[in-house]
């Protein structure tokens, strides 16, 4: 059995995401292992190999997380089947723009709309995320980075407005190094942590991206 290792343990996100991928493009093996230290990397890990149609396995090692999964001889398997032999683009996972749901990407990466007044900024915050639920045309994509995703916790006042249009298909993503490193991360109430892969493919779409900072 050939076996990968990856030890991502250090790296910035999205480094793990990445050496990831390029493993599943560009080695030949039968197991890959990537070893991570902290949960962020560890989920933004797992979800990729999820979409790129693997079955990830974790577990637990002296604080560090082993993510495992295994992977036939797909030339074998395929020429057993009579099937052509797959190239490193297709074993890869689609863009996670592609599967997301049409529509603008809005990126806030504050927790208030300008630099002027604080209290004025997230008052026009507030009411811009309000006046998105009345809008018939909803962006695709929320997505929120820095000091915005203060904007997706418990206690926000936009909350119901998120859950709102997240219920409508509006994807909300949620940067997890910005959830982390403010502190926040068993406090967010609406959307789904994402990466800086992941972001950055969704900004890089066909949509279109509107930028409040």
């Amino acid at each position: 059995m050939k076996k990968f290792e990856i030890d991502a343990r250090k790296l910035d996100c999205p480094k793990p995401l990445l050496r990831t991928k390029k493993a599943l493009a560009e080695e030949d093996f039968n197991l890959l292992t990537v070893l991570v230290d902290n949960v962020p990397a560890r989920e933004n890990v797992c979800r990729f190999l999820k979409h790129s149609g693997f079955t990830p396995q974790w577990s637990e090692q002296d604080g560090d997380f082993l993510i495992t999964v295994q992977r036939e001889d797909s030339a074998d398997s395929d020429a057993a089947a009579g099937k052509p032999e797959k190239s490193a683009a297709e074993v890869t996972s689609p863009s996670p723009q592609a599967e997301a749901p049409g529509g603008k990407t809005v990126l806030i990466a504050s927790n208030r709309i300008g630099l002027g007044e604080k209290e004025l900024g997230k008052l026009l915050l507030k009411g811009y995320l309000y006046t998105l639920t009345q809008l018939d045309e909803m962006p695709g994509t929320l997505i929120f980075m820095n000091s915005g995703v203060k904007t997706c916790l418990d206690d926000s006042d936009s909350l119901e407005d998120l859950r709102l249009l997240e219920s409508r298909g509006v994807e909300i993503l949620v940067c997890g190094t910005c959830l982390e490193f403010i502190g926040v991360r068993e406090r967010l109430g609406v959307g789904r942590v994402s990466n800086m892969y992941e972001i950055t493919s969704s900004l890089h779409g066909p949509a279109g991206v509107i930028s409040f900072t």
